[in-house]
């Protein structure tokens, strides 16, 4: 599986040169699609520590990932914050690790003008932030009104509270599933561990018998006397007056009549 570094601000292409120059991690739309050019359609696997940047950069690799062929994959590493957790649900599986965090928040802008202009923007960002709460209440299941009041907040989740509220599907390290390649049927760790209990359950059942000293020497003695019992049968069967039984079929085994 072919893996994309997510790592630093999200940027469009024209201004990379500068975060270049001064030697900020940076990821712009043309790495992203020129990502997953050269997988071919293969699975992919984002390994994401972001937070967020410039909201067009996000919206268009978003696309890309969305339109990509092959199934794609986010693991966050660090952190998916404001516009990265946009390129985050456009993944077919999103897994976080443990000391990782998601975070969900308005839209911002840094406009500058009179209450004409400030009022134009703020209906702008209003409108792009219900956009993405749509998106966000779709992932989690909740209404579009209760994730628009989680992003008035600015809300941060743990990796445990990711998981629980929809935003992520796994969180990584949890458990060691069985990885395998077969085209048998194979039990899962749920039934395996109920055939043990069952297992533990019948030994648990059974009857455990012990014997004393003076009891094993009783069966010590039974035995004997049987085993002295049929040693005495035995060569009275074979004592040396019946020879005249064995003698009759002796010529058959010699050959001769």
């Amino acid at each position: 599986m072919k893996t994309l570094k997510f790592n630093g601000v999200i940027i469009p292409d024209a201004v990379k040169t500068a975060y270049d120059y001064v030697k900020r991690n940076n990821v712009t739309p043309n790495i992203v699609t020129n990502f997953l050019e050269g997988a071919k359609g293969e699975d992919v696997l984002i390994s994401m520590s972001s937070g967020g940047g410039e909201i067009t950069a996000a919206s268009e690799m978003y696309y890309a990932l969305k339109k990509y062929q092959g199934k794609v994959n986010v693991e966050i590493t660090g952190n998916s914050a404001s516009a990265a957790t946009i390129v985050m649900l456009a993944a077919d599986h999103i897994a976080i690790s443990p000391s990782a965090s998601v975070m969900i928040h308005n839209i911002q802008s840094g406009a500058q003008g009179d209450y004409q202009e400030l009022g134009h923007q703020a209906e702008t960002t209003k409108n792009l932030s219900a956009g993405f709460a749509d998106m966000y209440a779709k992932r989690m299941n909740k209404s579009v009104d209760e994730v628009k009041s989680l992003m008035d907040a600015t809300t941060w989740y743990n990796a445990k509270q990711a998981k629980d509220v929809g935003l992520v599907d796994e969180v990584l390290f949890e458990s060691t599933p069985m990885m395998v390649a077969s085209d048998d049927l194979m039990l899962s760790d749920d039934a395996i561990s109920k055939i043990n209990t069952l297992i533990n359950e019948e030994n648990s059942d059974k009857l455990m018998v012990h014997f004393d000293n003076e009891q094993m020497e009783s069966i010590k003695n039974m035995i004997d006397e049987k085993i002295s019992t049929l040693k005495a049968e035995f060569e009275d069967n074979n004592s040396a007056d019946k020879p005249l039984k064995n003698q009759k079929f002796k010529p058959l085994f010699l050959g001769g009549i």
